[in-house]
């Protein structure tokens, strides 16, 4: 009888145990799940500086972009062919995916070529402001360049559309493997 009883225990006791345990795992409010496959600006500023496209626009070597670097930069993110041209395709995606207003195909393509050069680029993008506010709102410290920091935090700034911080993985993935990933 009395060894029954100290089955008896132990099963109970195992029991509550197995209780506790699911019951801990089943109350855990740490929701793992939900932080898989999101990503903040911290991401894409190591993603921008470890595969060094920031550097490659950085053309004198001084840790930041001037205006024309920044408007290079831009232009080189568009073409996302990697030919030297815009079309209106890349363009128009680039729009979308950056929140453009202003960009103006038919008044920046000035020789009609179904392409822009970067001279056309620069022309047209000078004429909407766009990268000179973008540049002025960017450059936070004030220094009159764009750092690695700045331009990772900004482009983050443009691609979060909702302001949460918070971009899920299939958003990423797609706006930096399109204009960024190698």
């Amino acid at each position: 009888m009395k060894r029954d009883r100290t089955n008896l225990w132990r099963k109970a006791g195992m029991g509550l145990c197995l209780f506790l345990m699911l019951g801990a795992v089943g109350c855990d409010d740490d929701d793992d799940e939900d932080d898989v496959g999101v990503f903040n600006n911290d991401t894409l500023f190591e993603d921008i500086t470890a595969n060094s496209v920031f550097d490659g626009w950085d053309s004198d070597n001084d840790n930041g972009l001037n205006e024309d670097e920044f408007m290079t930069s831009f232009f080189d993110t568009w073409d996302t062919d990697d030919n030297g041209m815009l079309t209106d395709a890349e363009l128009t995606a680039a729009e979308q995916d950056f929140g453009v207003i202003g960009a103006d195909w038919d008044a920046w393509d000035m020789d009609a070529n179904g392409t822009l050069e970067i001279t056309e680029f620069q022309l047209g993008v000078e004429d909407t402001n766009l990268l000179t506010n973008w540049f002025t709102t960017w450059d936070v410290n004030g220094t009159d360049m764009i750092e690695d920091r700045e331009f990772a935090d900004g482009v983050f700034g443009l691609w979060d559309a909702d302001g949460d911080g918070m971009l899920s993985e299939i958003e990423y993935t797609t706006f930096y493997d399109t204009y960024y990933g190698i």
